[in-house]
């Protein structure tokens, strides 16, 4: 049974550009909707090994961070998949870099894929202005 959170949980999200300045996407499992690679942080973790960790675990790809982007708190942008209205998360979005690994499906993707801005697919929540945010707000940290 689920219970109702006491506290926000807090997210992680790797923006990653390639030279064209297409977007790094994944295809979710559970939804089949794109989202920027990321995910909960573990108990331990800092918010830089949750990013890293995240974008591994989804697309098999190992990154470095650049730089805070964005921090999103806005109740009605958290994701719900099963858990309810009460739940809520706190987004961090980073900028990171690709420095090795190689693309690799995992049991929550169902694709991985560069998109360049003007043709985004069907995205979840917040992220398509996550990604706008990052383009618009390029030199200064996002508070929404």
């Amino acid at each position: 049974m689920h219970l109702p959170q006491v506290t926000p949980k807090v997210v992680t999200n790797a923006l990653v550009f390639n030279s064209q300045r297409e977007v790094l996407l994944v295809q979710r499992v559970d939804n089949e909707l794109w989202c920027i690679p990321g995910g909960h942080m573990e108990l331990g973790e800092t918010l830089e090994e949750a990013c890293k960790r995240e974008l591994r675990e989804e697309t098999g790809l190992h990154g470095t961070i650049i730089r805070v982007l964005g921090l999103y708190s806005k109740p009605e942008n958290s994701l719900h998949i099963h858990q309810g209205p009460e739940w809520h998360t706190v987004r961090i979005s980073f900028l990171c870099r690709i420095v090795g690994g190689g693309i690799q499906l995992s049991p929550e993707t169902k694709a991985i894929q560069y998109f360049p801005l003007d043709h985004l697919p069907p995205l979840i929540t917040d992220h398509a202005q996550r990604i706008q945010d990052a383009f618009e707000y390029s030199q200064e940290t996002i508070i929404k």
